[in-house]
């Protein structure tokens, strides 16, 4: 067993009601404790130290004789002020005191916190009235604190039961009243069930004065109710009915109804008001809901609890569906103000507001208010009397349930989240994926929406989307076009040659892109260090003389680029018009039999081959063609519009539409 003295000292300080410590006792404590803790543990139990002495609204619960004085001193003390002053603002103070006292008195460890000192109170109420009806031995016959210590020495057991109640006070093994004396838990239990029992049983002789306590602590209203007004209503709102009188039930509903009716007029309002403002202002206007139907309750249960009253049951309900209220009500806040962050970032001027980023700054203050909400009601329901563990164990089964149930979704969700932090396209980027492609215009938490050239909107759930290939087109830092020019076979060395020079003038740069006027040149959007235009005569095709024409456009803007390819055509096809070269298409040329110029050998030797030969076909650029050749087309027109990738002559082959 715990050293007597030693836990004693250590609680006194831990108690907060010691009101009337002074500054030299609390010195001359520490020196006591200090003595205490270097004596052998034999001789401190056999020589207990002097304690300071207790105040007089001051719980003292080292014996069960000092525990079951504290319960009559401080009833007793408690019915004088109030059958003299009854409950006053002046005395308010001191009668709260009183009722944290009785606190100490009782082992309320399986009590939910929040009910303590009410269960505390009443308890002693019920076993003070109960007691006055039964003869109680001399408080000199009841074991103080040396009795104890020999007998604990001794190896009894530490407890004190009256004779002829069921009253044990039992010294206390664990917790903050460690080594003290209380009421046991069950005499907590049976102590309403004893006064109901013996309520109609007269008071013991020399204890009439205890008359009138039950009516003083759960009849008397608080100070904002007038007493005079009370004591003057008629006899049967004074009459019982379940575990209060008929005025307080009357009370208690039209509190409910007032705070009903102005939560309501409170929603009524703000919904008003946040309907006519942005998503910011709506949600800041939103929190005021919240928070005023947390303070709406706060008064309720305090004119309930403090002013009229209630007690027992009816209290205890009260108090549970409060609590209730304002855990949603925090909860309804903290998601609120989860919205409002997430708006204020949002709307940051030196923040990205790339809606992706936005959903996934949603997403994460989401996941934090939700995280925060489940702490807070994990907490509050252990303040009102539930098991954490059982909570904790509960949570835990439902969430499995859930994420089993909705698997899918989820992966679809964690999709989302990867497509938000690797960001392999943005809101408004050209794309290629899963066959389609088209204009990234949505990316949600559980699919990413595609408008596609043609009009049509794809939606791709988000976990397909986080693990496809994605051809980003709207990353590429330029378009890239590959023109083939094709002139004729019969197109004499120097024109080729000067047909090149034309394509690298039109395609050319001067050294200052601006003019007089500071206007720049047509030809700067090709101007980039690293790739200058490129003509080249490549290729000898079936039927033309191919020109490779290659330049890199910028900004990678598709229509600019399809306009800026317009001009280009239009001058190549001007000044090939007038230096008369002659674009080439394809062609066949037809030969007939008989034709002197175009002898077919038959099998024949070549002398005596006759001149007539069948049809034959032979390249546009023979020296008999079709009349068609002098007359061409631009070989390759389309554009293509490719990323650099590497070497400056590579192309990734993206056609523009």
């Amino acid at each position: 067993m715990p050293e007597t003295l030693n836990l004693l000292d250590r609680s006194d300080r831990n108690e907060t009601g010691m009101t009337a410590m002074s500054v030299t006792c609390r010195l001359l404590c520490l020196v006591l404790v200090s003595a205490v803790l270097l004596m052998p543990g034999h001789i401190r139990a056999a020589t207990p130290q002097a304690l300071p002495e207790i105040a007089a609204d001051s719980a003292d619960i080292r014996s069960p004789r000092t525990t079951l004085n504290s319960l009559v001193r401080l009833t007793d003390t408690f019915q004088g002020l109030v059958d003299e002053e009854g409950m006053t603002h002046e005395n308010t103070r001191r009668l709260r005191n009183i009722n944290q006292q009785f606190e100490k008195l009782f082992d309320l460890r399986e009590v939910p916190p929040k009910y303590r000192r009410h269960v505390a109170a009443e308890t002693a109420v019920y076993l003070r009235e109960a007691l006055a009806r039964f003869p109680l031995p001399p408080m000199e016959e009841i074991p103080d604190e040396d009795l104890m210590v020999a007998r604990v020495n001794e190896g009894r057991a530490a407890f004190y039961q009256l004779p002829g109640t069921p009253v044990v006070i039992r010294l206390t093994e664990e917790g903050v009243y460690e080594g003290r004396y209380q009421f046991s838990q069950a005499t907590v239990d049976e102590a309403r069930n004893w006064y109901e029992a013996s309520r109609e049983l007269p008071y013991y002789p020399g204890q009439e004065s205890v008359d009138g306590l039950y009516e003083a602590y759960f009849l008397t209203p608080g100070p904002l109710i007038s007493h005079e007004l009370i004591r003057a209503l008629p006899g049967w709102m004074h009459a019982q009915l379940l575990d209060q009188v008929v005025w307080q039930w009357l009370m208690l509903v039209a509190t409910a109804l007032v705070l009903v009716a102005l939560v309501l007029l409170l929603h009524i309002l703000v919904r008003r008001l946040a309907g006519e403002h942005d998503e910011l202002k709506r949600n800041l206007l939103l929190i005021l809901w919240p928070i005023g139907v947390i303070y709406l309750v706060i008064g309720a249960r305090y004119f309930l609890e403090k002013q009229v009253i209630l007690s027992g049951d009816t209290l205890q309900d009260v108090l549970f569906t409060a609590k209730l209220i304002k855990l949603f009500a925090t909860v309804y806040l903290v998601i609120r103000v989860g919205n409002v962050l997430t708006e204020l970032i949002i709307a940051a001027r030196q923040f990205n507001t790339r809606l992706i980023e936005q959903q996934l700054i949603r997403l994460g203050i989401r996941m934090l208010t939700i995280l925060a909400a489940v702490v807070i009601v994990l907490e509050g329901m252990q303040q009102i009397g539930f098991s954490l563990a059982t909570l904790v164990a509960g949570a835990g089964v439902t969430g499995l349930a859930i994420a089993l149930a909705a698997q899918d979704a989820l992966k679809n969700v964690f999709g989302g989240l990867l497509l938000a932090l690797d960001r392999p396209f943005e809101v408004g980027q050209r794309v290629r994926m899963k066959g389609y492609e088209g204009f990234i215009q949505e990316v949600g938490l559980r699919s990413t929406r595609v408008r596609t050239l043609s009009g049509n909107q794809i939606i791709i759930p988000n976990e397909d989307a986080a693990r496809m290939e994605v051809e980003n087109i709207g990353r590429r830092p330029f378009i890239r076009r590959d023109l083939n020019v094709t002139i004729t076979y019969d197109t004499p060395p120097e024109k080729i040659t000067r047909a090149v020079d034309i394509l690298r003038d039109i395609l050319a740069v001067p050294q200052e892109p601006e003019d007089a006027d500071g206007k720049q040149h047509p030809n700067e959007a090709i101007n980039r260090s690293g790739y200058p235009p490129r003509v080249f005569f490549n290729d000898l095709n079936a039927d033309s003389l191919n020109l490779l024409v290659v330049y890199w456009f910028h900004p990678p803007e598709i229509w600019q680029s399809v306009e800026f390819a317009h001009r280009i055509n239009m001058q190549i096809m001007e000044r090939f018009n007038a230096e008369g070269i002659d674009f080439a298409f394809p062609s066949q040329t037809m030969y007939l039999a008989g034709d002197s110029k175009r002898p077919v050998n038959l099998g024949q030797p070549a002398s005596s081959a006759p001149t007539a030969a069948a049809g034959v076909t032979t390249p546009a650029g023979s020296d008999s063609q079709s009349p068609q050749a002098g007359r061409g087309r631009l070989a390759g027109a389309d554009i293509e519009e490719t990323a650099l990738q590497g070497d400056s002559g590579d192309s990734a082959g993206d056609t523009a539409n």
